[in-house]
């Protein structure tokens, strides 16, 4: 990953929008598979800048969806786009994305908050979502070793 260590609070929103665009792809997918591919994703992701991300548009979601560096998987591409523009509202409300999710958890709660963030943001369920504030550095409890492994540093 570029933009922050998995299991680390990134330093800004680019780092945020990374790992929830690898906790969408890691749905059903091995870690392996996704990060064999993260090089192709950064740049098909112009290095997770989420104005940029937000920008794109039909034909750009169309164009990811062939590319071969990366998972080809429409709607999840779709779903990266949509919640880099959720970003960026929640960024111009509140200073930074990151800002607005570290106050969130610790006003309301990691339970209470990922609820919050799957009505926001798409293919991010509850249950991805506390993997999400896991591999943000958020401390959501106990974790067992294959959400540790798939979701943290990856050792």
């Amino acid at each position: 990953m570029q933009n922050l260590t998995p299991g680390n609070r990134p330093e800004g929103d680019s780092g945020y929008l990374e790992m929830m665009t690898a906790v969408i792809f890691m749905g059903g997918l091995s870690r392996q598979v996704v990060m064999a591919k993260w090089d192709g994703f950064l740049a098909a992701f112009e290095q997770f800048d989420v104005d940029k991300v937000a920008e794109f548009t039909d034909v750009d979601v169309e164009r990811l969806s062939n590319d071969t560096r990366i998972v080809r998987y429409k709607a999840k591409i779709r779903a990266v786009v949509g919640n880099a523009q959720q970003m960026q509202g929640l960024a111009t409300e509140h200073g930074s994305f990151g800002l607005w999710l570290q106050q969130m958890v610790q006003e309301e709660g990691v339970e209470a908050s990922a609820k919050e963030l799957a009505k926001r943001f798409k293919y991010m369920s509850e249950q991805s979502s506390l993997r999400y504030f896991y591999a943000v550095g958020e401390d959501i409890g106990e974790v067992d070793d294959k959400i540790r492994r798939k979701y943290g540093s990856g050792d």
